[in-house]
């Protein structure tokens, strides 16, 4: 009876320890923080950014806000949009995601699906140009974590 109790347990123990993260074990706490891109892949055209710090991006609980570095106006612009996370994909739109139908209503010209993944400690960010056909191209980002002392930005 014991051990029927202890494996019952075990069992309980592991499916709750496993609900707190999605099959990919990516979550909102795994992506918020603040990043600067370090590479950007368009369909195997590779740009190093290392040594190029324009490019930043914040994720707080439910926005992303991307940075570009415009020499013109030595300034950075901001485009915050909106997001949900489920799975690997950041759903993603200018417009706030909500409502029970919120996929559906994500504007095909500002919003889209991240796919999420890491490399080691860098977070990967690719968008597919055509969601249904993958060959067609894509676009992946590479950020590395930064922290605040290191941000650029002003808050």
């Amino acid at each position: 009876m014991k051990k029927i109790f202890v494996f019952v347990l075990i069992c309980i123990l592991f499916v709750v320890g496993c609900s707190n993260k999605n099959e990919n074990g990516i979550n909102i706490s795994n992506i918020k923080g603040y990043w600067l891109q370090t590479q950007n892949d368009s369909s195997g055209n590779i740009t190093d950014l290392t040594n190029n710090k324009y490019s930043y991006l914040k994720i707080t609980d439910d926005k992303a806000y991307f940075y570009s570095y415009y020499f013109d106006t030595e300034s950075y612009a901001e485009a915050s949009k909106y997001y949900k996370l489920e799975d690997n994909k950041m759903y993603y739109d200018y417009n706030e995601l909500k409502g029970n139908n919120w996929k559906n209503n994500i504007d095909s010209l500002s919003g889209g699906i991240f796919f999420v993944s890491f490399e080691s400690e860098n977070l990967i960010l690719t968008d597919y140009f055509n969601d249904k056909n993958k060959d067609e191209g894509y676009e992946k980002n590479t950020y590395i974590k930064i922290d605040l002392d290191n941000w650029p930005i002003e808050e």
